[in-house]
């Protein structure tokens, strides 16, 4: 993830985007370029890092079309099974996470669903299963693809609406001992 850097965070999101259009047929771009004309907003009156964050969460935020033309966020969550919506979808959601966690305290984890949480450990977002048989202990790091995406896409779009919380001891001893030199 790139939170300490908007160009490399727009780059990122722009690879995942591809040519995905929006309902109207616009990229991503397009739809950006198009916001900046009816809102007002430029590079030369905001400066150069203040317009890049402003893509850059543009840029998050926005919602390809599904196969049938209409904006992903008018159609149910299970509707659209393109591989280019979901990478789309799982970026945003791991962006909004980690935006979410990042400035929290050490140790505080999302708790996203009975047997998943996350964290920010300094750099980046780390997912990790709980034990099925002890929800109290970390089972192990996953990284977040398809198929957990799939299988746990409504528990995270649920959790994004009511963010729960918990603090860990042996996540902040974790990212404490990464830390050390």
């Amino acid at each position: 993830m790139c939170y300490k850097d908007p160009e490399k965070g727009i780059a990122l999101l722009l690879e995942v985007m591809g040519d995905l259009k929006s309902a109207h047929g616009h990229t991503a771009l397009e739809d950006f370029d198009h916001f900046c004309a009816y809102s007002g907003l430029s590079e030369a009156e905001v400066g150069r890092l203040a317009f890049l964050w402003t893509k850059y969460g543009y840029l998050s935020a926005w919602k390809p079309a599904d196969e049938t033309g209409q904006s992903t966020a008018a159609v149910s969550t299970g509707a659209s099974h393109r591989r280019g919506d979901d990478e789309v979808a799982v970026s945003a959601f791991k962006l909004q996470v980690g935006m979410l966690l990042r400035d929290l305290p050490l140790g505080t984890v999302a708790e996203l669903d009975d047997l998943c949480i996350a964290w920010w450990n300094g750099n980046d977002l780390v997912f990790a299963h709980l034990c099925d048989d002890n929800p109290g202990r970390i089972e192990e790091e996953f990284d977040l693809n398809d198929c957990e995406w799939h299988e746990r896409r409504e528990a995270f779009e649920a959790w994004l609406k009511e963010p729960k919380y918990s603090s860990r001891a042996e996540v902040r001893d974790w990212v404490l001992r990464q830390r050390q030199p």
